[in-house]
């Protein structure tokens, strides 16, 4: 802060949102804001560094196919027991310690949030997950909203190329809306009725035979008893052979999953869930990134009191 290292410590919680105090002033900050909330530098705020939420298979492929040193944070081995791998959905049971009655979304709704200069902007996530990527306007500047290949991990940015607005859209999700749509259409159409055949009346020969069946001798089970009335001895009939049985056909080897690439409309350029195009006319290029929270719904509308609700 003004040139200044600050180092921070967890020193209370407010609202389910944990505030830091720094070391060297003793003021308290609020963690989802970043603002000084009492002390010598209230009023004062943080600047927000770009981070991402990925799980640590996406961030591992993607550091993986990059040949870059990745490093990941190590356990504290005097806490490794104090560690709840069960945190997430445990804290989601607990009740809220404040509500907004009247708004769309519930307490726990889990949302992505953003800040473009004006009022915030909340997602839904499961908007997200059902309808990504999703293209959306905020105050005048387009933006991307993007769920990666995981179905967990996601990314925002500003949905421009060389100044100019762009939509995007999964490559494949348009001939997979076509054939949907024209399987719909052929449901439709109705294949003409087939007029009813008559049945010729049957002979009366046939129909004694129909009605008369000739008796038929019922085959004896294997290994079953008969008696010979010439010989006065009893027989058993061997044991028939069983039917060969036919080998179950192999299983079918699941097609490999199709490479989640993004296509833009602007120059049909294909693009990574990094948001580099790597193939096409703006092959090289990168979009840029927009910083985004995952949060629950009463915590970011507590902090962003005007804040929309993207609805499509």
């Amino acid at each position: 802060m003004n040139g200044k290292a600050l180092h921070f410590y967890l020193a209370g919680i407010n609202n389910q949102n944990f505030l830091m105090r720094d070391k060297e002033t003793g003021t308290w900050w609020q963690q989802i804001t970043g603002k000084a909330i009492s002390g010598p530098l209230k009023g004062a705020s943080l600047e927000l560094v770009l981070s991402d939420e990925l799980t640590f298979g996406e961030w591992k492929s993607e550091f993986s196919a990059a040949a870059a040193d990745g490093k990941v944070l190590a356990e504290v081995p005097t806490y490794t027991k104090e560690y709840d791998s069960n945190w997430e959905p445990e804290v989601a049971k607990y009740p809220t310690p404040i509500s907004f009655p009247g708004t769309p979304l519930k307490s726990r709704d889990v949302i992505v949030g953003l800040e473009v200069p004006g009022p915030g902007r909340a997602y839904p996530w499961e908007t997200l997950t059902k309808e990504s990527p999703v293209v959306d306007h905020v105050n005048g500047t387009p933006l991307l909203i993007a769920v990666g290949p995981d179905g967990k991990s996601f990314r925002v940015f500003i949905s421009r190329i060389d100044g100019k607005d762009a939509e995007f859209f999964l490559k494949g999700q348009a001939e997979s809306e076509a054939k949907t749509e024209a399987n719909s259409e052929a449901k439709k159409e109705t294949k003409p009725e087939t007029p009813p055949v008559a049945k010729p009346e049957p002979s009366a020969a046939a129909a004694l035979t129909a009605t008369t069946p000739a008796a038929s001798p019922t085959p004896a089970p294997a290994n079953a008893k008969t008696s010979d009335p010439k010989r006065g001895a009893t027989t058993t009939a061997p044991a028939s052979s069983p039917a060969p049985v036919a080998a179950p056909a192999p299983a079918a080897t699941p097609a490999p999953p199709k490479p989640w690439i993004l296509l833009d409309t602007a120059t049909a350029s294909e693009w990574n869930f990094q948001g580099c195009a790597i193939s096409g006319p703006s092959l090289g290029k990168c979009l840029d990134r927009v910083p985004a929270l995952k949060d629950y719904w009463f915590d970011w509308r507590n902090y962003h009191p005007q804040t929309t609700i993207y609805k499509r």
